[in-house]
């Protein structure tokens, strides 16, 4: 029997296990509490902030956990002849609850007609039908649909608040070694989307439940860092070398521009640290490694800037390793001439 994942086995069942979120949850309560409900909920935000798994909720709170609201995928039922069958499904009152809820996801998916299908619907909704429309996209939602529901913005998790869940899904795991920095490293990288962070952390433990940055850096993989350090610091002293790293990443076969994009985050999150003088405030791993690595290079904006202009300068060409070994030797054979001066 397959493994049932964190992410599933830890999702939020009440608003009180919804991490953070406080005003959505405050409105959302106050309107069970008081039953001043709305006819349409639209709830924004990115990936993995709590947007379905709050509408569940909500929808299991209104019904006093009578029934089960009606989930449609609005990727894969995009078309007007779905919103046609929800329309006839929602002139029916339901059996088992007072209120009939529909929950559409990913509703940015759903075709112009089916919008307007949509439109009609929520002008004249039924008065047992609740509609909870949730999206990553709102922008790709007809103005007239956003002035006829009442819209919630989800907004991504804050690290300490990701940390804090990690933490918690640890302890009723009983798993009781980890380091620190392990976590806080998974946070980074969930950037804000604690679906992100859970699953992460689940492929983690199956390497091993020794939750250290290094497993953590084997389990997810991660940025060729030894390489970013090495490419930086001869970039730093004007070394010539930087242009034969671009041939190993080439000959490697590694697309040399992402290998750029990589490489100008890595860089911002150095500067970060010269600015700031403290890792959290980075995308880093807190290993020994990067934090000497860190603590022994002050590096010039004027770099950032130069790897900026190269990944401008990549957009539209072809031949990637000419060009970044062109502007790599000019800024080397620049700062060298002006050193013989």
């Amino acid at each position: 029997m397959a493994k049932t994942s964190l992410a599933v086995k830890y999702r939020p069942k009440t608003f009180d296990g919804l991490t953070e979120q406080g005003a959505i949850k405050d409105i959302l309560n106050n309107q069970i509490s008081t039953k001043t409900f709305q006819h349409a909920y639209l709830f924004t935000g990115p990936a993995g902030t709590g947007k379905t798994t709050s509408a569940r909720i909500f929808a299991n709170e209104i019904n006093n956990g009578q029934g089960n609201p009606i989930e449609v995928d609005g990727a894969s039922n995009s078309g007007v002849d779905n919103i046609r069958r929800i329309i006839d499904d929602s002139k029916k009152k339901a059996l088992d609850a007072e209120y009939k809820i529909f929950i559409v996801d990913e509703c940015h998916a759903l075709s112009s007609g089916a919008w307007q299908a949509m439109l009609k619907l929520l002008e004249e909704p039924p008065k047992t039908s609740i509609f909870i429309l949730c999206t990553t996209d709102p922008q790709k939602i007809p103005a007239t649909i956003m002035s006829r529901v009442q819209r919630y913005q989800f907004n991504k998790i804050s690290d300490n608040g990701v940390i804090s869940r990690l933490k918690h899904i640890l302890e009723q795991e009983c798993i009781n070694t980890y380091e620190e920095p392990a976590i806080a490293y998974i946070a980074k990288l969930a950037n804000g989307g604690m679906r992100d962070a859970i699953t992460m952390m689940d492929k983690c433990l199956s390497l091993s439940n020794d939750l250290t940055v290094d497993n953590v850096l084997q389990a997810v993989g991660s940025e060729d860092y030894d390489t970013f350090c090495e490419l930086l610091s001869d970039i730093r002293n004007h070394d010539n070398n930087c242009v034969l790293i671009i041939d190993n990443i080439y000959n490697s076969g590694k697309d040399l521009k992402q290998f750029m994009k990589q490489f100008e985050r890595f860089i911002l999150d150095v500067c970060k640290f010269s600015v700031f003088g403290d890792i959290k405030y980075t995308s880093l791993p807190e290993t020994a490694k990067m934090t000497q690595f860190l603590a022994d290079n002050n590096i010039s904006i004027r770099i950032l800037d130069l790897v900026h202009t190269i990944n401008l300068t990549l957009r539209y060409d072809s031949d990637a390793r000419t060009t970044i070994q062109t502007i790599m030797m000019i800024y080397v054979g620049d700062e060298n001439d002006r050193a013989e001066e």
